[in-house]
C-alpha cells in the first residue's frame, strides 16, 4: 500500500455527472460537504461526500475510504458504495439514512428521545464500535450529530474523516483530534510535555457523552466556550445526566462506566455488551424502527423547504454543486470561536499525523483545522 496517495486503482473512471443528479445539501462532515444525489441509472438516493483532493491530504482520504471499505460488513456502520474524483474533487458514495442524525430528531424534529429509544441506539452504536475497535479503528468524533438512522432501523455510525487505525496493539494516538464536548480528557491532556497518547478507550468515553446528549439534547458543558471547554474537562470530574431522579440506574451506571477519567478503567466495547442498559437496548431496537417512521414526515417538509429556499432544483448538476463546495470551504483558528460540533485538530489543520509529533509549541496547544 502506498501510504502518501490515493490509489487510483480502486476509484471509478466513470464521470459521475452521469451516474449521478445533484439533490440537496444535508450537512458537513469533519472536512466536506454531504449532499443527497440520485443515482439515475438506478433511481436511487444516495449521500455523498465531497472532499477537495490536497496532495499533502490523499493519505487521510486513502484511510477513510479503506475504514468504509472494511466496514462493509456491520450493520451498525454507515455502507459504501464506492467513490469518484470530479475536478481535483472526491467524491464518498454512502447509503442515505432517511433518518438522518439522532441530532436531526433533537433539533429538527423536537423530538424528547425515550430511555428505552436512547438505550435503543446507544446499543448499536456499542454494536458498531466493536466491530470498529476489533479491528483495531478508533472513530474519534462519536457524537449524536454522526450517528444516523436508516429506515429499516438501524442506528449507523458516521463519518470517519478523522478516524484512525491502530497498527499494533499497544500503539496509541498522540494528536489532539475530535469535538470538544465529547473529547477524552486523554485526547486533550496529550501535549508536548505529556506524550502518553490515548487509545481505543477515548471512543468509549464519547460514548457515554453522547448518551447524555441524547438524554439531556445537548452534552455536557455546553454553556461554555469551547475553547474552555478543552481545559474544563480533564480537571472536574465526570459529568452525568442533568437530572438523575429521570432516569434508570442502569442508565446511571451505564454513563458512570464510560465516563471514568482513567481511560484504564473504563470497559472495552465487548464488556459493555453484556451491561444491562445495553442488554435492554437491543431488546428494544425495534423502537428504532416506529421512532423514524414518526419523524420523517416532519424530515422530509424541512427537507423540502430548505430546498425551496435555497432555490435549488433536482436538475442542479454536479459541476455547479462542486462550486458551491468549495465557495463553502473554510477554516477556522484560535482568533474564532468554534461553533457546537466542529471537529478541532491540533496538527496543523491536515489530515495526517505522526504519532511522534509533538503537538503545539511553547507548552501551548495550537488548534486549527478546516471543514
Amino acid at each position: 500500500m502506498d501510504s502518501g496517495r490515493l490509489r487510483r486503482e480502486e476509484i471509478s473512471a466513470e464521470d459521475p455527472e452521469e451516474v449521478f443528479e445533484m439533490l440537496d445539501i444535508i450537512g458537513e462532515g469533519s472536512y466536506g460537504l454531504i449532499c443527497t444525489c440520485r443515482n439515475v441509472r438506478r433511481d436511487k438516493i444516495m449521500a455523498i461526500k465531497f472532499l477537495d483532493i490536497e496532495e499533502d491530504e490523499e493519505a487521510g482520504l486513502q484511510q477513510e475510504l479503506d475504514i468504509l471499505r472494511e466496514s462493509r460488513g456491520c450493520n451498525n456502520i454507515v455502507e459504501y458504495h464506492g467513490c469518484y474524483i470530479k475536478d481535483n474533487t472526491l467524491l464518498i458514495v454512502m447509503e442515505f439514512c432517511e433518518g438522518g442524525s439522532a441530532l436531526d430528531i433533537l433539533n429538527i424534529c423536537k423530538r424528547t428521545f425515550s430511555e428505552d429509544e436512547i438505550a435503543a441506539i446507544i446499543a448499536h452504536m456499542v454494536k458498531g464500535l466493536l466491530y470498529l475497535h476489533s479491528h483495531r479503528i478508533l472513530h474519534r468524533d462519536l457524537k449524536a450529530g454522526n450517528v444516523l438512522l436508516s429506515r429499516d432501523g438501524y442506528a449507523k455510525l458516521a463519518d470517519f474523516g478523522v478516524s484512525a487505525k491502530l497498527t499494533y496493539t499497544l500503539q496509541k494516538k498522540k494528536t489532539i483530534v475530535g469535538s470538544p464536548y465529547w473529547m477524552a480528557p486523554e485526547v486533550i491532556t496529550v501535549t508536548k510535555d505529556n506524550q502518553e497518547g490515548y487509545d481505543l478507550k477515548a471512543d468509549i468515553w464519547s460514548l457515554g457523552i453522547t448518551a447524555i446528549e441524547l438524554a439531556d439534547k445537548k452534552p455536557p458543558l455546553f454553556d461554555i466556550a469551547s475553547l474552555r471547554v478543552i481545559f474544563l474537562i480533564p480537571a472536574r470530574e465526570p459529568p452525568t445526566v442533568k437530572d438523575p431522579t429521570q432516569w434508570s440506574s442502569e442508565f446511571l451506571d451505564f454513563i458512570t462506566k464510560c465516563l471514568k477519567k482513567d481511560p484504564r478503567k473504563r470497559p472495552a466495547a465487548v464488556e459493555l455488551l453484556n451491561h444491562p442498559f445495553i442488554k435492554r437496548g437491543i431488546e428494544k431496537e425495534a423502537l428504532l424502527k416506529e421512532l423514524v417512521s414518526d419523524c420523517l414526515p416532519t424530515l422530509t417538509a424541512f427537507r423540502q423547504e430548505k430546498r425551496n429556499r435555497s432555490g435549488k432544483s433536482s436538475e442542479d448538476s454536479l459541476t455547479g454543486t462542486l462550486i458551491t463546495v468549495n465557495s463553502s470551504k473554510g477554516t477556522f483558528n484560535t482568533s474564532k470561536e468554534i461553533q457546537y460540533g466542529t471537529t478541532v485538530i491540533a496538527s496543523g489543520g491536515t489530515r495526517e499525523e505522526s504519532d511522534d509529533e509533538q503537538i503545539g509549541s511553547g507548552g501551548t496547544t495550537k488548534i486549527n483545522g478546516s471543514f
